[in-house]
Formats: structure tokens, C-alpha cells, sequence
């Protein structure tokens, strides 16, 4: 749990704070410890911190006593327990050190939390969560002071929570509230969050899954789940001890469409189907969590879910409060007053042909207490904002032409920024001399690139349809695999510019120019991405006749060489066919983000011009290797990467006659 807000005043606990009075007693309660030990030093600078705090029973904290378990699962190396008051409270705090302090921050700690009202951020054993702002440099040489403002800081936590409406706090962190119910079940959803009370669909997990999730296989998500239910207990265990309590089990997922899961995961679910409900609370509902350790009752969810809906959602509620039966799941989406949604569950059993969110009635007779379900958010728009992927382009199709050293790195952004639908066209094998700059590297030497990268990206990125075609692009065409018309956006990285001429009249002869052209330059002296979006300017416009009047040579006006040099730049090691162009895998990779960033800001409509974008690096190797640089390298680095227009109006594609 964090806080939404920190108070910068020091003690901010009314107009005038109560002094916290009476005098510290600093021999009373000393731990016994080695000279020079953590605790040696620790146990007598809070002491004196608690003595200019004003506490009074003041006294050091012994791993053995009534507070035994909670410092030793804090992991901490000394602790100081004294009275105070806050608020007009009389209340007893803690205050302790653990053995990476003061790079780690003390923690402070409620007496007996449970007997004061519901607060928010107080944890299951009582201690007090407060938020540090980002960026904040904690100065290690003055430990008493950071004392003083950690101190300040959950001083202000408790203060705010009993002097002021704690609704909007509850409501921000419900889910972390919720976990302290210690759900036995939890439910992946890949539900669409909004405000429609609806039946949707709960998919049972596999019973071998089920009856223990944690044990089956290595998976990253089982993995999850188990680290999730250690969690649990070790959170459990701050206020209660250890107790035997089973892992939380998968109880299924919960979705619209059965397609969802299936995006998300790239296989095909399980059958077994169960019925559920989605209920949307109103967007001003204010819930308070039930304490650490109890849960809600059938009567008391029916009234929170009934006074708590839209009048619409109410009237859809009534239309489906019949029977189906045994069991039912509730998935409730409570509006978090910063923002965001944060769902939660609850499983009924044993209903009996009863449903138990409809209105009371003469026979509404005892219900079986229902179980806390902790949900699990996995819809698309929620993965792909958190992950940084951008929703907008969810249903984008775009085609990628060259899966190399460039293009791998492409496919991978691409999928990564919120690419919906990806098509990969390259005809090539991964080979040993490109494991050092390709993003397959070694595991895929052998495999068609296309079918290797498209392999990798399902596994690594959810929500993804990927289509591996391994053919030229004269072959896609001509065989009907690759209709260019088909998308948003035609991205090429082949480097090769017969290749990407070809392409280019392709497009205009179809009316679909819209595409992005990324090529790198030898030696990583620099990189390019250009936007032809069909109005003014192709990529043809790069290439002019040699002013020598060779008709048949041509030369690229982007490039970062100069026109004339005294020998070729591709370099030979082993013999003939061993050609490759030198640059490295961090150009590569640059080279990429550059293309894709132009390619977002195209399909998202920020941009609907033709502009060449370029990058330049360091050019002393390709000085040293005897080549020359054109004058276009001497242009400023900004000016290049903000980049320009390009059209050429004698450009026999897209120019005027």
C-alpha cells in the first residue's frame, strides 16, 4: 500500500501538535549486544530519538518478547517501543532498524492497531505504510534525521486516517485490502472493464492445476501464483504466526470472449464453463475493506452491491438474479477515486437454487458465508499500458519486409509497443555469422528467420497475431500469400534498395504508398527511417541519375557517404559469398527504434507527411578505413534525427512529369 500524498510538515498532527511528551528513559531495556554489532550501535540512536520525540515507557524491544515476531519477520536489528500521543490518542508505537539501514528506511509500527478505528495503510501486523517520493536521496550520514522524517511521515499517515473521510484511500488500495481476507482462490480476468452489469463466463482451471498450481511445472506464470501465495502466509504470519494454510488455487479465468485467453496466451483453453457475473459499482461508490482477517457476509455484499449500482445496472441485475446452479462467481469493479478500476471476487457455494444478490424475501433464510477471491487483471488495454505498449495500435496491421539484424529488432518493438496484427516476410535462414547482431541469436541458427521470430515473439508478448511468410517478396505477391493492400502500414528493412524500389512501386501502383523505408550505414556512422505516405515524396525520391550521366547508377541523397569512394564498403573475410555490410548490434537496434517510432507516430496519425528521420554515430572507424564522408554528415545531429520533407519533384514515381 502507498500513500497518494506525503504531509511536509514535521509532525502534522492537529493546528498546535501535542508535544509527545515525558522524557525518554535511555538505560531502561537495553539489548545485550556485541561491541561494534549492528544492534550496538543502532539500540542507543533510537534512544535518543526517542527521547526528542518525547515518549515516555520507553523502552529497547527484545527478539524473545510479546513483539518477538514481528521483529524478527521485519528482519530487523534493533527496536524501540514508547508511548505517545496522536490526534488526542493515547497510543504505543514502534520504531525498528533493519540491518541495511539507513539505506533501508526504519519501520514504524501501530500497538494493538486493531483496537483503533479501520485506517488506511496500516498493515496486517500493525505497521504504518507511508510513501517516499520518487527521487528522493536518503542522506546516509545523518541517520537520526532520517529517523525523524520517516517518523514525521507515518505520524501524518495516522493522522490523516482518523482525522479526515479514509473512503478515497480504502478505495484506491481495495486490492491490497482485499488480500488480507486470505483468499484460498484466485481468477485470472480478461474481461472488458466498463460500466455494463453483465453474465459473463468463468472458464474452470484444470483439476490437476487446481488442487495445487504452485507444483506443476516452471512456468513463469505458476511461478507467480506460488510466489503470490507465499506472500500470503508470510503476511499472515506478521500478526497470527505461522499457521498450515494451503497456497491460493487457480480457480479459472473469467472472460467476454473465449477468445481473450486464448490471445493472451497463445493456446487453446480449457472447456468446463461456469456462470459469473460482472457487476460495476458506481463511479462515486465508496466501500470500506473488511478488516485484516474477516470477510464480508452474504447480507452485507447483497446491500453493498444494491445500493451501490447505477439504476440501469439495477434493473439489468433483477433480470438476472435467477437460479443457475450451485455455485456462482461475482467479479465486482470498484472505481479507484484516482483512476483505474481494481477487481475483486467472491465465490458462492451451495446456493441451493437461491441466488444471493436478489432482493430479500420470505424465504430468505441463512446463506452460506461467501469466499474472497482475489482477480488477477490480464484484459488487453490494462497489460498493454502497463507494459508501455501504446492501445491505439491493438488493431493496426502492419507488414514488415526483412527480418535481419534491423528487422528483428523491428518485429520485437513493434509487438512490444501495442502492435496488434504483424505479418513478417523475409525468406532467409539465421546463419552462424548473425548470432552476435541478430535478436535471436544462436537458439535460432538454422530456422527460417520469419518462423523463428514469429515463434519467439508469441511466446514473449500477449494479445499478438503474428503471420511468418518465408518467401521474397516477388513470390509473396505473385503467389497471393501478401496482399499489400491489406495494411496500415508496409515497413521495410531489408537494406537493400533494389529491394526496396521494387516495393515502392509496388505501393503506388496499388494506391496504398503509406509505408516506412529503415536502412543503417556501414561502420554505424549512421541510420535512417523514412515515411512515404503517398502525397508527396516515395522512396524513390532518394535516387537521382550520377551526374556523370550513367544513367544505370544511382545514389541514395539521405546517405551519410560520400558519392565517390575508393573501394566498396562491404567486407570479405573468408572468401566469396561471405559479403557482409560492418555495423553492430547497438546499431541495429538504434536504427530500429528510430523506424518504429516514425511508424507509431504514423499509424496514430501524429503524422501525415513524407519525412526522412536520421541518426549519426561515430565515424572514426569508417574514417580510418580510408572512406569519406558526404557533406551531409556535417549537419547538426538534432536537425537530423527531427528530420525533413525529401520529395523530389523530378522523381519519375511520384514527381510531376
Amino acid at each position: 500500500m502507498r500513500r497518494s500524498s506525503v504531509k511536509p510538515s514535521p509532525y502534522p498532527t492537529s493546528r498546535n501538535p501535542p508535544r509527545l511528551h515525558g522524557p525518554a528513559s535511555p538505560d531502561r531495556g537495553r539489548l545485550a549486544a556485541e561491541p561494534g554489532s549492528a544492534a550496538a550501535s543502532h539500540g542507543p540512536l533510537l534512544l535518543t530519538f526517542a527521547a526528542e520525540v518525547g515518549w515516555t515507557d520507553v523502552r529497547l524491544i527484545r527478539p524473545v518478547d510479546r513483539l518477538g515476531t514481528w521483529y524478527q519477520n521485519r528482519k530487523l536489528t534493533a527496536a524501540v517501543t514508547g508511548r505517545t500521543t496522536i490526534s488526542g490518542r493515547d497510543v504505543t508505537l514502534q520504531v525498528g532498524l533493519p540491518s541495511n539501514f539507513p539505506y533501508d528506511l526504519p519501520v514504524v509500527r501501530l500497538d494493538h492497531a486493531r483496537t483503533f478505528p479501520h485506517t488506511p495503510h496500516v498493515e496486517l501486523d500493525g505497521t504504518v505504510c507511508f510513501m517516499v517520493p520518487r527521487g528522493l536521496v536518503i542522506d546516509r550520514h545523518h541517520p537520526l534525521a532520517i529517523l525523524h522524517d520517516v517518523y514525521a511521515r507515518a505520524v501524518a499517515t495516522l493522522h490523516d486516517g482518523w482525522t479526515t473521510d479514509p473512503a478515497d484511500e480504502f478505495m484506491d488500495e481495495f486490492g491490497a485490502y482485499w488480500q488480507q481476507t486470505f483468499p484460498r482462490f484466485h481468477v485470472q480476468s480478461f474481461l472488458h472493464v466498463d460500466d455494463r452489469l453483465r453474465a459473463v463466463s468463468l472458464t474452470l482451471a484444470p483439476q490437476r492445476i487446481r488442487r495445487n498450481r504452485s507444483q506443476q511445472g516452471h512456468s513463469v506464470e505458476q511461478d507467480w501464483h506460488h510466489r503470490q501465495a507465499q506472500a500470503q502466509e508470510a503476511r499472515r504470519a506478521l500478526i497470527s504466526g505461522p499457521a498450515p494454510r494451503r497456497p491460493a488455487r487457480a480457480l479459472g479465468w473469467v472472460a467476454d470472449d473465449a477468445a481473450e485467453p486464448e490471445a493472451f496466451t497463445h493456446q487453446t483453453q480449457a472447456s468446463g464453463r461456469r456462470h459469473a457475473l460482472y457487476i460495476p459499482l458506481r463511479p462515486d461508490a465508496r466501500l470500506q475493506p473488511p478488516r485484516p482477517g474477516e470477510r464480508w457476509s452474504a447480507a452485507e455484499i447483497r446491500t453493498l452491491i444494491r445500493e451501490h449500482l447505477t439504476d440501469e445496472n439495477l434493473r439489468h441485475l433483477d433480470e438476472l438474479v435467477k437460479p443457475r446452479g450451485d455455485t456462482l462467481l461475482l467479479i465486482m469493479a470498484l472505481p479507484r477515486p484516482r483512476g483505474g478500476v481494481t477487481l475483486i471476487g467472491l465465490r458462492y457455494l451451495h446456493l441451493k437454487g437461491r441466488h444471493p444478490l436478489a432482493p430479500p424475501g420470505p424465504d430468505d433464510g441463512p446463506w452460506e458465508e461467501p469466499e474472497p477471491v482475489t482477480v488477477q487483471r490480464l484484459d488487453r488495454p490494462l497489460v498493454t499500458a502497463r507494459g508501455g505498449g501504446r492501445t491505439t495500435l491493438s488493431a493496426k496491421r502492419v507488414l514488415l519486409v526483412g527480418c535481419g539484424a534491423v528487422g528483428g529488432h523491428l518485429a520485437t518493438m513493434l509487438a512490444t509497443a501495442g502492435v496488434g496484427h504483424l505479418t513478417l516476410l523475409d525468406h532467409d535462414l539465421v546463419a552462424p555469422e548473425n548470432v552476435f547482431r541478430h535478436v535471436l541469436g544462436r537458439a535460432a541458427l538454422g530456422r527460417r528467420k520469419v518462423e523463428a521470430l514469429a515463434a519467439d515473439l508469441r511466446n514473449r508478448v500477449p494479445y499478438l497475431t503474428v503471420r511468418a511468410v518465408p518467401l521474397t517478396l516477388d513470390g509473396a505477391v505473385m503467389s497471393g500469400e501478401i496482399d499489400l493492400g491489406a495494411y496500415d502500414l508496409v515497413i521495410s528493412a531489408t537494406g537493400e534498395p533494389a529491394v526496396d524500389l521494387d516495393l515502392n512501386a509496388r505501393l503506388r501502383q496499388i494506391n496504398a504508398p503509406r509505408a516506412v523505408f529503415t536502412w543503417l550505414e556501414p561502420f554505424g556512422i549512421g541510420g535512417h527511417a523514412l515515411l512515404s505516405t503517398g502525397d508527396e515524396g516515395c522512396f524513390e525520391c532518394l535516387y537521382s541519375p550520377d551526374i556523370a550521366g550513367d544513367t544505370n547508377t544511382f545514389h541514395n541523397q539521405a546517405a551519410l557517404y560520400a558519392r565517390t569512394q575508393p573501394r566498396d564498403f562491404n567486407l570479405d573475410e573468408i572468401g566469396c559469398g561471405s559479403f557482409y555490410t560492418p555495423f553492430s548490434d547497438l546499431d541495429a537496434r538504434r536504427t530500429a527504434e528510430l523506424a518504429v517510432r516514425l511508424a507509431a507516430d504514423a499509424l496514430e496519425g501524429r503524422l501525415n507527411d513524407s519525412i526522412i528521420r536520421s541518426w549519426k554515430g561515430d565515424p572514426g572507424a569508417f574514417l580510418n578505413a580510408g572512406y569519406v564522408l558526404a557533406e551531409r554528415f556535417s549537419q547538426d545531429a538534432d536537425r537530423l534525427l527531427s528530420g525533413g520533407p525529401y520529395a523530389a519533384q523530378w522523381c519519375r514515381t511520384c514527381g510531376t512529369p
